[in-house]
C-alpha cells in the first residue's frame, strides 16, 4: 500500500513545482502592463493588437517622441528705423576720440523721466542718453554695472545699447535731430505718436518734444581690432506729463562679435536716477542673444528688433507746458486797453472806491479780493493781506475769464520751478501795484438838497422839478445823471425822491438806471424800464444783495443801493427819512467834461456855478443867486424819469437860510444838537425836525470820511527789490520810508532779522524755500504796506561761481536759487564735486584709486583700466565662420580661438549638451510681470530736528545694509503729530516711513523678506549712528540718530506669499519646467528630469518642447509609455524561461524516477513484511 502512495507524490511535487514557476509567464501572457506609481497599481485588458505590438517592440528603443534634433525657425523680419541722416534734415555729431558725449540739449517744457522733470540731456558714442543734474556734468560712463539697473543706480539714463563702443578709426557716426512740437508739426513725430499709443495702449497722446539719435556703423573697442559694427536707434518722446523711449535695432545691423567682448555687459534699458528703472527682457538671456537685440522678438510687441519703454513714474502736470499753452491761447497784452485802472493801495481805500467789488475767489489763494471790469479797457483784480495792505494785483479781460488768468499766473508762477516761466508771464501780463491809483471824485446830494461839487465847493439848492446833476463824455463812454425833487411836507423846502442815472460807451449800448423812492424808506430799482430783482449770494457780506448784468453791477444792503456802470462811474442812492440821498463818483477820464449841478471839474472851485449860456456865478453869491443859477439846469423836457404825476407850482421858491434864522431867533434848543453844523440847522428849522437835520450831519460827515480814506495812502517802502546772498555769509540791506512807520517780518525765519527801523540782515544756511515779505506800518493811522522782494541765494562751492541772473525756484517761495558755473576741476550742482579719474565705472574686476585712476587690466586683456580689449592674436580665426544651424535652441555659435578653429556653442543655462539640443539643468526664472514689492511701515521718532531729506537718507542707508539687499526706496517720508519740546531743550519729532522692498526669485530674498524683515529692522535700529561716514558734499546727511525701534514700531503693509510670487515669474522657453520654491534657493525653474520624472529605470531628456522619456529595458520586462510607466513581458525571453523551465522538470523527473527506482530496488532484497506471522 505504501508504496504506490509514495510514487505518486514526487507528480504531485512537480505540478505544484510547475504551477510556481510557470505562473508569471502565464499572468504575462494575460495581463497588458502593470501601471505603477507611489499610490496604486492597476491591472487592464490587453488590446488583441497586444500580441503583434509586443512582437514588434525592441528592446532599448523609447515608443515616445521622436528626438530629431529641432531645425531653428527663420527669424521674422525685422523693425526698419525711422529715417535718418543729412537728407532727412538730421545733424551729424562724431569725434574720432575714445569716449565723447553730444552738446546738451535743453527741453523748454523739461523731460519726464522717473518721478522728476529733468533739465538736460545728452547722448555719448557708447549707446547712453544721459540726463545730468547740472551742465557740468558730462561723462561717457563707457562701463556698464555688470547687475543691469537696480533703483539705486546715481547716473540717470536711457540705455539703448550701453556698451563701450569706439569711433576713433574714421568709420561710424552718430544723426541726431530734435523736434519740438508746441505748435509745428512733423511728419516722423506723427508716426511716434502712433507707435506709442499702439504698443502703450495709449490713445490721446501727443507730442510735444522728440529726439531721435542714429548710432550708425558703431564698433565695439577698439575698433581696430573687433569685428563687425552696430546700427540702432533710439526715440525719446514726452507730451510733457508722459515720456516714452523706443529702441529700434537694424535688421541684421546688429554685429559685434560677443565672442570679442570680454565683459560681455552689454545693458540696455533705463534708470530714472531716483529709483525708478527698466531692464530689458534680454537682461537674463544668454549672451549671444543680448548682443543680438535686432533678432528679439517681444511677444507683446509682435516685432523683432523693437524695445518699448515708459520713462515716467506716474502723470503728472506740467507746468512749464500749461504756461506756454494758455499764453499761446489768450490774447497778448497789446490786444487790450493800455488805459488801465491801478489797484487801491489799501483795502480800506478800495471799500470805499465802488468801482471795484468785494470777490471771493477760489485756487487756495490768500487775503481779500476786490475786482472791478469794464467792457472797454478790461479789469483789474487785487489781493489784499490780513492788515489791508496790497499784495498784488492782475488784469483780466472778463470777468468770467478771470479763473483763467489765476489759473495761467499758477501755472507760470506759483507752480513753476523756473522763474523765466514767471518773467514771461510778467511781460505778457505787467503786474498792478497802486503806483497810478487815482481816487474817483465824488460829488454828494443829500438833505434838503444840499450839493458838494466835484471840486468840493459846498451850496444849497432848493429847486422843485427834475435837473441834470452832471453831464460828462469823452472818447468811448458818456454818463448822464438826472434828479427828481418834490417839496418835503409842508415847508417850503424840496428834497430829492428819484434819481436817474444812464450811461453808454462805444463797446455797450445805453443802460438807464432808476432810483424811486419808495414809502418806509424802500427804493424801487429799475434797468431799463424794468424791476430789478436782487439776488443773495451766500459768498457776499451778510444782508447784502446783489444784481449783475452786463455793463452794471448793483448791490443792495438795506436802504442802501449802488451801482457800478461798466467799472467807471459808481453812483450810491441811500433812502433815509424818507428822503433820497445820493453820491456820485465820477474817473479821471472825465476830467475838465463836466457839466450841471455838480459843476465843471477841473480842480478848481471858483468856476464850479457855470450855467448852460456858459456865465459864471462867482463863488460867494446869495442864496438867491444860487438858486437862480440852479434852476438853469432844469429839465424842461421829458427826463430819464418819465412825465410826473404830480402838478408843480410854477412860482415855488424856497426859504433861504438867512430867513430861517431870522424867523427862528428863539429856536436854539431845536437846533443845539446840530453843534454850529450849517446843513443841520437848515434842515432842522426848515422841517422843524430835529431827526432830519442829525440824518443830515451824519450823511455829510459819511460823505466826508468816504472822501477822507479814499485820499488817504499807506506808507512806501523804498529798497531793493533784490535780494542776493551766498551761503553762510552775511548780507545787510537797508529799507526806509516816506513817513514814520515800524517795519516787521510777516513770518519770522531764523536765517533773517529785521530791525524796527528797516535795516535786514540775512545770512543763508540752506537753500529751503521762504518767503520774504517786509511790512511798514504807519505810526499815524496803521496803514500797511507790504514788500516781497526776491530772494537769491548762492550755494556754489566758491563764489566766483554763483549765476546769480541763471535760478532757479526753490519751492512754492520768493527764493531763488542761483546757478553755478564750474570750472575743468568741478561739477555737480554747486560746483561741490571735484571731478576724479574713478567718477566713471573701471572695467569690470579692475579696481580703481582716488586720485590716479583705473588699475590695469585683468590677465589676458589689454588696456587702460577703464577700456580692456582680448589680445590681438583674437585674430587667429577670423576668416573662420560658423556652419548653419550649428547650435540648437537659440544656442550662440562661435569659433574657438584654439588652433583648429573648431566651432563651439555657448548654451543657455538650461541645456547640458555641447550643442544645446537636451536641457534639464535648472535656472532663474523670468520676471512675466512688474517686479513683486514688500512694503512696511516704520514708527521713528528723533531728537535731532532733522529734515525730511536727513530722515529719508538715513533710513536707506540702515535698510540698504541688511543682511540681505532688496532695498529700493522710501515712497513716503512724512512728520507725524506735533514737534515736542523736551526738557534737555532739544525737540522730539515723530516720523511715518513707508519703505519698499523688491522680491527676487534667487537666493534667500523671498524668506528674508517674509520672515526675517522685520526682525532685521528692529535690529538695524538698535545701533545708534550708522556705520559709514557722511561728507556734506554727498547730499542730505544719513547719520540721523533715532530711538531704538521695538516690534510694533515696524508694520507690515504688503506682503507676497510663495504661491502669490510663482504668478510673477515664469521659466520662459522651456516646456515642462516647473517653479520649485526652497527657502534659501528662492524660486528655481526645476526640470522634471531631475525629480524622477521617468519610472522603472528609464532615462530622462529634457528636450525644448518638454521632458522626454527614453525606457530601458531590464530583466524579463520592457518599460514603454510617456514615463515607462507600463511593463511588458519580451516574448523571447518568456518562452526561453518556459522551455527552459519544462526542460528543467524533465531533467528533474528523470533524476527523481532514478532515485526512486534505486530506493525501490533496494528496499525488495532486504525488507521484511510486518504481518507474515500471520
Amino acid at each position: 500500500m505504501r508504496g504506490p502512495h509514495w510514487r505518486k507524490v514526487p507528480w504531485v511535487s512537480l505540478s505544484c513545482l510547475c504551477s510556481c514557476l510557470l505562473w508569471p509567464m502565464v499572468l504575462g501572457t494575460t495581463t497588458t502592463s502593470l501601471r505603477t506609481d507611489s499610490k496604486k497599481s492597476t491591472v487592464t485588458s490587453l488590446p488583441s493588437t497586444t500580441s503583434q505590438t509586443l512582437t514588434t517592440s525592441t528592446p532599448g528603443t523609447s515608443t515616445g517622441a521622436s528626438t530629431a534634433a529641432p531645425v531653428p525657425p527663420k527669424p521674422e523680419k525685422g523693425v526698419s528705423l525711422f529715417p535718418y541722416g543729412s537728407s532727412v534734415g538730421d545733424q551729424q555729431f562724431v569725434r574720432r576720440i575714445l569716449d565723447f558725449a553730444s552738446p546738451l540739449f535743453k527741453p523748454q517744457i523739461g523731460f519726464p523721466l522717473g518721478s522728476s522733470l529733468r533739465n538736460f540731456l545728452y547722448f555719448t558714442d557708447n549707446g547712453q542718453i544721459v540726463f545730468p543734474e547740472s551742465e557740468y556734468q558730462i561723462f561717457s560712463y563707457p562701463n556698464p554695472p555688470l547687475g543691469g539697473f537696480t533703483g539705486q543706480d546715481p547716473v540717470a539714463l536711457v540705455a539703448p545699447f550701453w556698451d563701450d563702443a569706439d569711433f576713433s578709426i574714421r568709420q561710424g557716426t552718430i544723426f541726431y535731430q530734435e523736434y519740438e512740437t508746441l505748435y509745428d508739426e512733423y511728419n516722423l513725430v506723427h508716426q511716434v505718436e502712433s507707435w506709442i499709443k499702439k504698443f502703450t495702449n495709449t490713445w490721446n497722446y501727443k507730442a510735444r518734444w522728440t529726439l531721435k539719435v542714429t548710432w550708425v556703423n558703431a564698433r565695439a573697442y577698439p575698433a581696430q581690432w573687433t569685428l563687425g559694427t552696430n546700427t540702432y536707434q533710439a526715440i525719446l518722446s514726452t507730451d510733457g506729463s508722459r515720456s516714452y523711449a523706443l529702441f529700434l535695432y537694424q535688421s541684421g545691423g546688429m554685429q559685434w562679435d560677443v565672442t570679442q567682448r570680454p565683459s560681455n555687459s552689454v545693458l540696455m534699458g533705463f534708470s530714472s536716477g531716483d529709483g525708478y528703472f527698466k531692464n530689458s527682457p534680454l537682461r537674463f538671456q544668454p549672451v549671444w542673444e543680448k548682443y543680438r537685440p535686432d533678432l528679439f522678438l517681444n511677444s507683446n510687441l509682435g516685432l523683432r528688433g523693437l524695445q518699448v519703454y515708459r520713462l515716467h513714474k506716474e502723470e503728472r502736470p506740467n507746468p512749464r507746458l500749461k504756461c506756454l499753452q494758455l499764453l499761446k491761447s489768450q490774447p497778448q497784452w497789446p490786444q487790450w486797453s493800455w488805459n488801465q485802472l491801478s489797484c487801491p493801495c489799501s483795502w480800506w481805500q478800495g471799500l470805499q472806491d465802488l468801482r471795484f467789488q468785494p470777490t471771493s475767489i477760489g485756487w487756495g489763494l490768500r487775503g481779500r479780493w476786490l475786482c472791478s471790469f469794464s467792457s472797454w479797457r478790461g479789469g483789474v483784480c487785487c489781493s489784499y493781506g490780513p492788515w489791508g495792505e496790497l499784495l498784488e494785483g492782475w488784469r483780466v479781460q472778463n470777468p468770467w475769464q478771470f479763473d483763467q488768468e489765476l489759473e495761467l499766473q499758477n501755472w507760470c508762477c506759483r507752480w513753476n520751478d523756473r522763474p523765466s516761466f514767471c518773467t514771461l508771464y510778467q511781460q505778457r501780463r505787467p503786474r498792478i501795484g497802486c503806483a497810478g491809483y487815482q481816487p474817483p471824485r465824488p460829488a454828494w446830494m443829500f438833505g434838503d438838497p444840499h450839493i458838494t461839487t466835484l471840486d468840493g465847493a459846498n451850496y444849497t439848492f432848493n429847486g422843485l422839478g427834475d435837473f441834470l446833476l452832471v453831464q460828462a463824455q469823452d472818447g468811448k463812454s458818456s454818463f448822464l445823471l438826472q434828479g427828481r425833487t418834490a417839496q418835503t411836507g409842508s415847508a417850503r423846502a424840496t428834497n430829492f425822491i428819484a434819481f436817474a442815472a444812464q450811461y453808454n460807451s462805444s463797446s455797450l449800448g445805453p443802460i438807464t438806471v432808476q432810483w424811486l423812492l419808495e414809502p418806509n424808506d424802500k427804493i424801487h430799482v429799475q434797468l431799463n424800464n424794468q424791476t430789478v430783482t436782487f439776488e443773495t449770494n451766500g459768498e457776499d457780506a451778510e444782508g447784502q444783495e446783489t444784481f449783475n448784468t452786463t455793463g452794471v453791477i448793483m448791490t443792495r444792503n438795506g436802504s442802501l443801493v449802488s451801482a457800478s456802470f461798466d467799472g467807471t462811474v459808481t453812483i450810491s442812492v441811500t433812502a433815509l427819512a424818507n428822503i433820497l440821498h445820493a453820491s456820485c463818483n465820477l474817473p479821471e477820464e472825465y476830467q475838465h467834461r463836466t457839466e450841471g449841478l455838480l459843476g465843471i471839474w477841473n480842480d478848481n472851485p471858483d468856476d464850479d456855478f457855470r450855467m448852460p449860456n456858459g456865465s459864471t456865478i462867482p463863488p460867494g453869491s446869495s442864496e438867491e443867486v444860487l438858486f437862480h443859477y440852479g434852476m438853469t439846469w432844469k429839465i424842461n423836457e421829458t427826463s430819464l424819469l418819465g412825465k410826473r404825476d404830480d402838478h408843480l407850482p410854477s412860482n415855488f421858491t424856497p426859504v433861504f437860510f438867512s430867513q430861517l434864522l431870522q424867523n427862528n431867533s428863539s429856536s436854539e434848543n431845536l437846533v443845539s444838537e446840530c453843534n454850529g453844523d450849517t446843513q443841520c440847522i437848515y434842515d432842522t428849522l426848515a422841517t422843524r425836525n430835529i431827526s432830519t437835520g442829525l440824518h443830515t450831519r451824519m450823511l455829510f460827515r459819511k460823505y466826508q470820511l468816504m472822501n477822507t480814506t479814499l485820499n488817504q495812502y499807506p506808507p512806501s517802502i523804498e529798497g531793493h527789490r533784490v535780494v542776493e546772498a551766498y551761503l553762510r555769509t552775511t548780507k545787510l540791506i537797508q529799507y526806509t520810508s516816506s513817513s514814520n512807520v515800524m517795519f516787521i517780518l510777516r513770518n519770522n525765519y531764523p536765517d533773517i532779522k529785521l530791525f524796527e527801523n528797516g535795516t535786514l540782515l540775512w545770512t543763508p544756511t540752506s537753500v529751503e524755500p521762504f518767503t520774504l515779505e517786509i511790512l511798514a506800518r504807519s505810526v499815524k493811522d496803521n496803514l500797511s504796506s507790504v514788500l516781497q522782494p526776491k530772494t537769491v541765494v548762492c550755494a556754489c562751492k566758491a563764489e566766483s561761481q554763483c549765476l546769480y541772473n541763471h535760478t532757479s525756484r526753490a519751492g512754492n517761495s520768493s527764493l531763488e536759487v542761483a546757478g553755478c558755473k564750474c570750472d575743468e576741476n568741478t561739477f555737480g550742482l554747486y560746483c561741490d564735486r571735484s571731478r576724479d579719474l574713478c567718477e566713471e565705472q573701471c572695467f569690470p574686476n579692475v579696481k580703481c584709486i582716488p586720485g590716479r585712476g583705473c588699475e590695469a587690466c585683468p590677465p589676458h586683456l589689454t588696456g587702460d583700466g577703464r577700456h580692456c580689449a582680448a589680445l590681438e592674436n583674437s585674430l587667429l580665426c577670423q576668416n573662420k565662420s560658423c556652419p548653419v544651424n550649428y547650435c540648437y535652441n537659440d544656442g550662440h555659435c562661435y569659433i574657438s580661438q584654439t588652433e583648429d578653429c573648431q566651432p563651439a556653442c555657448t548654451c543657455p543655462p538650461a541645456f547640458t549638451d555641447t550643442r544645446c539640443l537636451l536641457a534639464g539643468n535648472s535656472f532663474t526664472p523670468t520676471v512675466s510681470l512688474e517686479r513683486p514689492l514688500r512694503v512696511i511701515q516704520l514708527s521713528l521718532s528723533e531728537e535731532e530736528n532733522a529734515s525730511i531729506a536727513e530722515v529719508n537718507a538715513s533710513v536707506a542707508y540702515r535698510l540698504r545694509n541688511l543682511e540681505v539687499r532688496a532695498f529700493l526706496w522710501n515712497s513716503i517720508v512724512e512728520q507725524i503729530n506735533p514737534t515736542q519740546a523736551l526738557a534737555s531743550g532739544s525737540t522730539l519729532q515723530h516720523w511715518k516711513v513707508i519703505s519698499v522692498f523688491q522680491y527676487r526669485p534667487r537666493g534667500p530674498v523671498i524668506d528674508f523678506l517674509n520672515n526675517q524683515l522685520m526682525d532685521a529692522v528692529v535690529e538695524a535700529f538698535l545701533l545708534q549712528t550708522p556705520h559709514g561716514r557722511w561728507k556734506r558734499s554727498e547730499g542730505p546727511r544719513n547719520n540721523v540718530v533715532f530711538h531704538p525701534l521695538s516690534r510694533g514700531d515696524v508694520r507690515s503693509v504688503m506682503a507676497l506669499n510663495v504661491s502669490t510670487l510663482e504668478t510673477y515669474f515664469k521659466c520662459d522657453g522651456y516646456d515642462g519646467y516647473r517653479l520649485v520654491y526652497g527657502p534659501h534657493s528662492g524660486l528655481t525653474c526645476v526640470s522634471p528630469c531631475s525629480q524622477g520624472y521617468c519610472e522603472h529605470g528609464g532615462r530622462c531628456q529634457h528636450l525644448p518642447q518638454g521632458p522626454h522619456c527614453r525606457c530601458v529595458p531590464f530583466s524579463i520586462y520592457t518599460p514603454w509609455g510617456e514615463r515607462c510607466e507600463r511593463l511588458s513581458v519580451k516574448l523571447g525571453a518568456f518562452f526561453g524561461i518556459l522551455f527552459g523551465a519544462l526542460g528543467a522538470l524533465l531533467l528533474l523527473g528523470v533524476v527523481v524516477f532514478l532515485v526512486l527506482r534505486f530506493w525501490g530496488c533496494s528496499g525488495a532484497q532486504y525488507s521484511y513484511p510486518l504481518d507474515s506471522e500471520s
